[in-house]
């Protein structure tokens, strides 16, 4: 079925695919297969479409578009190591790389769109000394099981909690990140399905994101006009995935480490529970939520390079710069005017008569720090968490998590402490612990 976008984000993981394991680039989303630039005796093509007995628009051997991607990437799919509605990777089998095994890796790092194992209830948080200022570092651990979610872009089932609003919220004509006029417009409603994120060919973009989100049929939707690239890291080795989940690397208080790129890896970690000699809980439900260095940010250098990428320079003609100064931009493709003006936002007045006043998205807060891209399972059962409206005031569906990974607004205190209270060394959150943030 197709749906409409409900909120914040757009962003992540849903990959249109074959029966074959398809991870970003990859599989039969490949750019080089599909143009015709390395072969034009391509397999891959079968693998979505019938000439002559398409069950769907666009020659679709499926009845729509979604029904196609769950043959892969569903519960019960078999070609993709990635379960999108149940918010899980899988390894793939012995002696099988077309096929996905039956060992979980983790949890996605985008949650899912029926399930999400995002521990929201259980976070934790510890207060350490930076310079003279105390500093806070948070994480959001990982269930052991999946959630209903309460709160998703695609609402796939007719989950409880997730309805469809029809609009993209923050979305108006313009360069995304400007002070905007004044407008009692909140957004622009239109029709979101996989491929308005996704290129399902391929087009060797992080996660193949299209550089300029599709808008669907109809609706009010301003599309962007500049492409906002998101680098992708190079291709792992054949036979192997890339690592969707939240499983990473610990570093050290206030640093941060390599980073679990690849299936094979994290396989690896899982089972001798260390990495790079680093010991840790590599279960399937190790992992933060909250680490805001993902997916391979480094710790140093010129604002966080992805991995494989030089820190200056361009990338397909456009200037490079962090991933998550590029994962900012894209969301504000469709969201263009959540992204804050320069300045101090929460004290400059945008110029814009909803979203006056904004929280900082810099270099080191992006988007996906506070959100999830696919769905969460935030519950939000508060007193003023459960009936906050959409921007311009319009009633939401109570208790609505808006991709959020904490329970209530409790995201706030994950990096917050508006009491000036809280000593350096002081930790809150579950015991035993799950890990120093």
């Amino acid at each position: 079925m197709r749906r409409v976008a409900l909120l914040l984000v757009c962003g992540a993981l849903w990959l249109f695919l074959a029966a074959l394991p398809s991870l970003a680039d990859g599989g039969p989303h490949m750019s080089a297969t599909n143009s015709g630039a390395s072969t034009l005796t391509s397999d891959s093509c079968a693998g979505c479409h019938r000439a002559h007995t398409a069950q769907g628009e666009l020659l679709l051997r499926a009845p729509s578009e979604e029904a196609l991607c769950l043959t892969c990437h569903g519960a019960a799919g078999t070609g993709s190591a990635v379960d999108v509605e149940s918010g899980i990777q899988y390894n793939l089998a012995v002696g099988g790389p077309d096929v996905r095994g039956s060992t979980v890796l983790g949890a996605l790092r985008a949650g899912g769109f029926v399930e999400a194992r995002i521990d929201t209830a259980n976070p934790a948080r510890l207060a350490y000394l930076s310079g003279s200022s105390v500093r806070l570092l948070a994480k959001v651990p990982v269930r052991g099981s999946g959630q209903p979610v309460t709160s998703a872009h695609l609402d796939l089932d007719g989950a409880a909690g997730v309805v469809a609003s029809g609009t993209a919220w923050g979305n108006i004509s313009g360069t995304p990140g400007a002070s905007f006029s004044s407008t009692a417009n909140p957004g622009g409603t239109m029709e979101l399905t996989c491929a308005s994120c996704h290129n399902p060919h391929g087009n060797g973009q992080y996660r193949i994101l299209n550089p300029i989100p599709g808008t669907g049929a109809g609706g009010t939707f301003v599309a962007a006009s500049t492409p906002a690239i998101v680098t992708d890291a190079p291709l792992p080795s054949p036979g192997d995935t890339r690592n969707y989940t939240v499983l990473q690397v610990r570093g050290t208080q206030g640093t941060d480490s390599t980073y679990l790129l690849y299936a094979s890896q994290v396989a690896a970690a899982n089972l001798a529970g260390s990495f790079n000699g680093i010991a840790g809980d590599y279960s399937s439900t190790g992992g933060d939520y909250f680490h805001r260095r993902v997916p391979w940010n480094t710790s140093t250098g010129v604002n966080d390079a992805p991995n494989g990428q030089p820190a200056t320079g361009t990338f397909g003609g456009i200037a490079r710069v962090s991933f998550n100064a590029e994962i900012n931009a894209w969301c504000s493709q469709c969201h263009s005017r959540y992204l804050a003006i320069t300045g101090t936002p929460f004290e400059t007045d945008s110029g814009d008569a909803i979203f006056k006043y904004r929280h900082s998205n810099t270099s080191n807060k992006p988007c996906t720090t506070c959100h999830v891209a696919h769905g969460s399972n935030a519950q939000m059962p508060g007193t003023y968490s459960s009936s906050v409206t959409y921007p311009g005031g319009a009633a939401a569906p109570a208790g609505d998590s808006r991709l959020l990974k904490i329970n209530n607004r409790g995201t706030c205190q994950a990096c917050h402490d508006p009491t000036g209270t809280v000593t350096a060394g002081t930790y809150y959150g579950p015991t035993p612990t799950p890990g120093v943030p």
